[in-house]
């Protein structure tokens, strides 16, 4: 699959988030400014290079897991910037509900998480379920 629009001068939020963080990926500036480590090789008994689905030269393929990745980042920046849960023998004040206690950081990165989930899977791609967003939000 490749990052290119496919002709569509207008194609959804989640789409142009999913292919900004392809191409933050790609890179080298993804979530916290970092890119996870590259696998020793192509799938176990093939001769393929070290790529890990990462394009080579100018072209700019991604494969599913390579999108699973981008898609994890994200969920991470998520994880890296939310508060610990109050230690409920500490706290004494009368209990709150997540969405009260969210700082706006946290909520502007699940927002942007989730778009470049639904974003990715808009441009095809097949993403681990945990990856997903749902009522639980297990991802994040």
């Amino acid at each position: 699959m490749t990052t290119e629009p496919e002709g569509d001068p207008v194609e959804p939020a989640e789409v142009r988030a999913a292919r900004s963080a392809i191409e933050a990926y790609l890179s080298g500036t993804g979530a916290e400014g970092n890119r996870l480590p590259r696998s020793a090789g192509g799938p176990p008994g093939s001769s393929e290079p070290a790529t890990d689905g990462a394009p080579t030269g100018g072209d700019r393929r991604i494969d599913d897991a390579t999108a699973e990745r981008i898609a994890r980042e994200a969920w991470d920046a998520v994880s890296a910037v939310t508060p610990p849960p109050p230690d409920p023998g500490s706290d004494a004040g009368p209990a709150r509900t997540a969405k009260e206690q969210e700082p706006a950081e946290v909520i502007e990165r699940r927002r942007q998480a989730v778009a470049v989930v639904r974003g990715l899977q808009l441009l095809g791609y097949h993403l681990d379920e945990t990856l997903l967003p749902g009522p639980d939000m297990a991802a994040g």
